[in-house]
């Protein structure tokens, strides 16, 4: 009996399980091909590990990596942000200073400049200059009541006559002819000579103007000092319109005052930069070229165009007449090499050189000139490396002529850079982020011809270098 049962075991181990059902025995190569049809082999049917709980462990697996692999990244990005590398080089706070090998730039010439062949050929044609006229007072009979109203500064608009645009006193025939005017008096003068009459305010920015001039003034000084005309005319209860008219014609009236008046300028260190701006529902980008004098904080130049190599030229060239006779600034400036260029081709003289046998001229560019380039390097708008490059001059001779000039000796573009904020405060149109962007080039540009008027004139300095003499 007991050798039954143990073949009977020995035949279930071999053939399979019976069913629980009470069928027949599955044989034991149909169980083995069951198992290699399943899609996990290693896990048979009767295995507690079912199929679905195995994709399940799969799947935590394969997110786990995938956890692990992102936490990797982000650790090798933030060490990689944070100069742990050591293929990046460590920066302080305001950026590592080191002097680099930079190429070699070729230096210009005034035939390469616009401007300078344009006012060659308009000097070549000039005619003669006017003659002298005698004084009015040698002219005009002794008999009647002598002059009491100061007629300096003004001059006679008639373009026929002998005094016209002579603004001398002691030359010209002008005299006080009353006064017009309900809410304020104004002057009116008369040409004894030809016997025209105008007004005090002809050809300023209040010819003709109804409104009184000190609210004139209050809106524009608003308008310098960084209010929108839109909000100006919500403040003041003025149209709009008639506040962009009086900046209009108070920018016209103050870049022709510049132009007259910034002449024979002594400054000993300019700094040189760039803004950029955009106007309203318009894709091109603008650029405002600055010029600022170190010592005392004045800006000779201002121009507003395109960042190309023909406003650079524009921008030394009006530099270049404003300054006086032998003088050589020192300048500084960001890693635009289109200074260099503009540069070059301004300070120095024309030499007559013998080549292949024949008298040429030839350019050379002042020995004296002195242009050091602050170059920074960002990367993710933060300040990584600063770097000084001397284009022209030496290092030692900059330090030298900074040491001279008060200053600490080292390269730097801190004052232009100051500026850049205080006319981004100044004018509305100019703040990063704002609705006030201006729609015309015009327009922007009045706004800051304005505002230059309005911090060379009206706006009081606390911080200068030189003493400004009460007038």
């Amino acid at each position: 009996m007991d050798d039954v049962l143990t073949f009977q075991m020995s035949w279930i181990r071999l053939s399979g399980a019976p069913p629980h059902d009470g069928g027949e025995f599955v044989p034991l190569s149909h169980s083995l091909d069951s198992m290699l049809d399943s899609s996990y082999p290693c896990f048979p049917e009767s295995s507690p590990c079912s199929p679905f709980d195995t994709a399940r462990m799969m799947m935590a697996l394969h997110v786990f990596v995938l956890l692990l692999v992102v936490c990797f990244l982000l650790c090798r990005a933030l060490r990689w942000r944070l100069d742990w590398f050591p293929f990046r080089t460590s920066s302080s706070k305001g950026g590592a200073k080191r002097t680099t090998v930079q190429r070699l730039l070729k230096p210009r010439s005034p035939a390469d400049c616009p401007a300078c062949c344009l006012s060659s050929s308009v000097s070549a044609g000039a005619g003669p200059s006017p003659r002298s006229v005698r004084p009015w007072s040698e002219v005009k009979s002794r008999r009647g009541a002598p002059k009491r109203v100061n007629t300096e500064g003004f001059a006679c608009p008639n373009p026929k006559c002998s005094y016209f645009a002579n603004t001398d006193a002691r030359v010209h025939a002008l005299v006080g002819d009353g006064k017009h005017g309900q809410a304020e008096r104004i002057q009116t003068f008369r040409c004894q000579a030809c016997r025209t009459t105008f007004s005090a305010r002809r050809d300023t920015p209040l010819y003709r103007l109804k409104t009184p001039s000190y609210h004139v003034a209050m809106v524009l000084s608003t308008l310098a000092e960084g209010l929108d005309p839109s909000a100006a005319s919500r403040v003041f209860g003025y149209c709009q319109e008639t506040i962009t008219r009086w900046l209009t014609r108070a920018g016209k009236h103050a870049e022709l005052f510049h132009e007259r008046s910034f002449r024979t300028l002594w400054l000993p260190h300019v700094q040189l930069d760039e803004l950029r701006t955009r106007l309203r529902c318009s894709q091109q980008v603008l650029w405002l070229w600055l010029a600022i004098d170190a010592r005392t904080k004045i800006l000779p130049v201002l121009r507003l165009g395109p960042r190309t190599q023909h406003m650079a030229h524009l921008v030394i060239h009006s530099l270049r007449e404003s300054l006086a006779p032998g003088c050589l600034p020192l300048f500084t400036s960001d890693g635009l090499n289109l200074y260099f260029y503009a540069l070059t081709a301004h300070f120095g003289q024309w030499l007559q050189v013998i080549r292949r046998g024949r008298k040429v001229k030839q350019w050379q560019v002042a020995a004296e000139l002195i242009y050091g380039q602050l170059k920074k390097s960002y990367r993710r708008r933060k300040l990584v490396r600063v770097s000084h490059v001397m284009r022209l001059g030496t290092e030692d001779a900059l330090k030298v002529a900074l040491q001279g000039m008060g200053f600490s000796g080292r390269l730097n573009t801190a004052f232009i850079e100051r500026v850049n904020l205080t006319i981004r405060q100044g004018i509305a149109a100019l703040a990063r982020r704002t609705w006030a962007t201006a729609q015309q080039p015009p327009q922007l540009l009045a706004s800051l011809e304005w505002w230059r008027a309005y911090y060379h004139f009206v706006r009081p300095h606390q911080s200068l270098r030189v003493a400004v003499l009460a007038t």
